[in-house]
């Protein structure tokens, strides 16, 4: 019987709870780790079946008793000293991170103001031009090391930018208010606002998807 045939529900169960609990580690760190500890509880339990001529329940009890918890384990994992280029590079990708989602996201409620004046003054929007742009790039970078805690704020940020849509709709009706019509340009601007969020939304969640996948 050859150990990387081997399949044991305890073990399988205990490796899913190591993963989920190497939330910080990226996919690709986080594959390798459980693959490898994979390996030596396996091959732990082919010894033991060899040797002592055990069951493989008992050995797998026996073996995953021998292993710290999964929860524990993965709080040693990820303490490992790194590098200092490595963590350095790790820091500068989760800057990168939190700065790319609040240019991005918080460039949305200046870019309405137009709606509301009813005309357009481009110095005013152009800053926030500029930071939703900033924002996509900065997100789109290699520095970036994506992780689930990351993921998980991406996912819940992109869903911020249709509740964010209440914003634009809200000066909308504030236009209309006051001028007992339909100001023409704060119309034809608040559609181009939509889609621009719509593309943000899209955006947004393809990334996700990239790497959550």
């Amino acid at each position: 019987m050859k150990f990387q045939e081997l399949s044991h529900s305890l073990v399988n169960d205990y490796l899913k709870k190591l993963d989920k609990s190497l939330y910080l580690l990226s996919k690709e760190e986080r594959i390798q780790q459980v693959q490898e500890i994979k390996y030596d509880i396996y091959e732990n339990v082919q010894n033991k079946v060899e040797d002592r001529k055990i069951h493989i329940d008992q050995a797998v009890k026996e073996t995953i008793n021998e292993f710290l918890p999964p929860e524990k384990l993965a709080e040693e994992i990820m303490n490992v000293e790194k590098p200092q280029h490595e963590k350095n590079f790790i820091d500068k990708g989760n800057t990168f991170f939190q700065y790319g989602l609040m240019c991005a996201i918080g460039s949305i409620g200046g870019l309405s103001i137009p709606i509301l004046k009813g005309e357009l003054n481009l110095s005013l929007i152009l800053p926030f031009i500029i930071a939703l742009l900033a924002g996509i790039c900065l997100l789109n970078t290699k520095n970036i090391q994506w992780n689930n805690i990351q993921l998980k704020n991406l996912k819940w940020v992109s869903r911020i930018v249709v509740a964010f849509l209440a914003v634009p709709l809200t000066f909308f009706a504030v236009r209309i208010i006051n001028d007992n019509s339909i100001n023409d340009f704060s119309l034809y601007y608040l559609i181009g606002f939509i889609v621009v969020a719509i593309g943000l939304y899209m955006y947004l969640r393809r990334l996700y998807l990239k790497h959550i996948a």
